[in-house]
């Protein structure tokens, strides 16, 4: 289907008001015309559209990745539109209508190459889900406590090496990560801020006090929640301590079965709550893909098991996508669907700030939709009113 002038009709559709039972929806030009009741449709023309019957169908807002490496068999740092695309064609199967392709540390010719690619893919279409934005997970973070990150190639926040990144991204850097405990971080911050760039902390060991002052200089978010940073103490709380407790910071997290166990996903749930908690896929280029040897980062991961790890064992991304994402958290944190969906779709939408035309079915904002049945499981994807997937 290439029409952008559709009605989907006999669904249960999840409005940020709840789910409207046997309603219709009305998409034109790539936007959402109408959200409507059974007893609306009676009256409602539909000349000139095409009808589809969502009949047994759940119809929710597209899910919104802000934090993803690859997949499909493909990875950012590769560095092409080819690579972009394609992890973006894979992930639309999956219910992700948008999102943020994320790089790690690496040579600033490879950071370079990585975000125009980004941009190519964003001003060209990828077929599959909508690029957003960059986020640059490294390559200023801590040595210490780098998780997955290529010691060889971190190294200390540069607001100049920022600044050549969002020129050469033509200005579509959304997210940097950065550890608030290094030399020059709180400049850093301020300065990303200043461009209009969301800064979130992470890969870090810095004290509750050090997250105190980065959120001070305009830091809101904080990347993969618990994994690669100083955990929990009673008397030092730490920056876990400081993720839990400060209001003004929102998180992520990696609801795969093995960067977070369930009873602390539940902990963090219950201190950040729906509205500060976002859902991400931290994926690597094998999701989608057979187990097997793959890269990340130009290092060798080994997908087995469920799980991606480097050769020494340690955790490196994963395969995850989030509509399993979704039914982990129903399972996990025992929320009901509209909870687990929002966090996928509105929350990371306000994240990076596209709440105004992503993140929920409202009328106006972009027709991105995936239509999931009674199992959660993804029959279609819908990007700006374009069918990009169906099962």
């Amino acid at each position: 289907m290439r029409t952008l002038q559709v009605i989907i009709k006999n669904a249960d559709i999840l409005t940020p008001q709840g789910i409207m039972v046997s309603g219709f929806l009305v998409v034109s030009g790539g936007r959402i015309a109408k959200v409507g009741s059974h007893g609306e449709f009676r009256e409602y023309s539909t000349a000139g559209h095409e009808v589809l019957d969502a009949s047994g169908l759940l119809v929710a807002p597209g899910f919104v990745d802000i934090h993803v490496h690859g997949g499909g068999g493909h990875d950012v740092l590769e560095g092409t539109y080819e690579a972009v695309s394609a992890m973006c064609r894979a992930h639309a199967r999956h219910g992700t209508t948008s999102m943020v392709p994320t790089t790690m540390a690496a040579r600033h010719e490879d950071l370079a190459g990585a975000v125009r690619a980004v941009a190519d893919a964003a001003k060209r279409g990828t077929g599959g889900a909508e690029v957003l934005g960059v986020h640059l997970e490294g390559p200023w973070v801590n040595p210490d406590s780098r998780g997955a990150q290529p010691l060889d190639v971190i190294r200390p926040p540069s607001i100049h090496e920022l600044d050549r990144l969002i020129e050469e991204s033509g200005g579509l850097v959304r997210v940097t990560t950065v550890a608030p405990e290094l030399e020059g971080a709180r400049e850093f911050i301020e300065a990303a801020v200043a461009r209009g760039v969301r800064v979130s902390l992470g890969h870090s060991m810095a004290s509750f006090e050090d997250v105190a002052r980065a959120v001070e200089a305009g830091a809101t978010h904080v990347t993969h929640a618990f994994n690669a940073m100083r955990g929990l103490h009673h008397r030092n709380p730490g920056m876990a301590g400081a993720m839990l407790a400060c209001d003004d910071l929102t998180t992520e997290a990696i609801l795969d079965g093995f960067h977070l166990h369930p009873a602390v996903a539940t902990v963090l749930y219950r201190c950040k709550g729906r509205d500060r908690l976002a859902l991400i896929t931290d994926a690597t280029m094998a999701a989608g893909m057979p187990e097997g040897e793959y890269a990340l980062g130009g290092q060798r991961v080994i997908y087995e098991g469920g799980a991606v790890r480097l050769p020494d064992g340690n955790l490196a991304g994963s395969v995850l996508t989030l509509d399993r994402a979704v039914r982990r958290a129903m399972d996990d944190l025992g929320v009901p669907l509209a909870q687990a969906v929002a966090m996928a779709s509105q929350v990371p939408a306000r994240v990076v700030g596209v709440h105004d035309r992503k993140g929920s079915i409202e009328e106006g904002k972009d027709a991105d939709l995936v239509l999931m049945d009674k199992l959660g499981e993804v029959r279609a994807t819908v990007v700006g009113g374009v069918v990009v997937h169906r099962a």
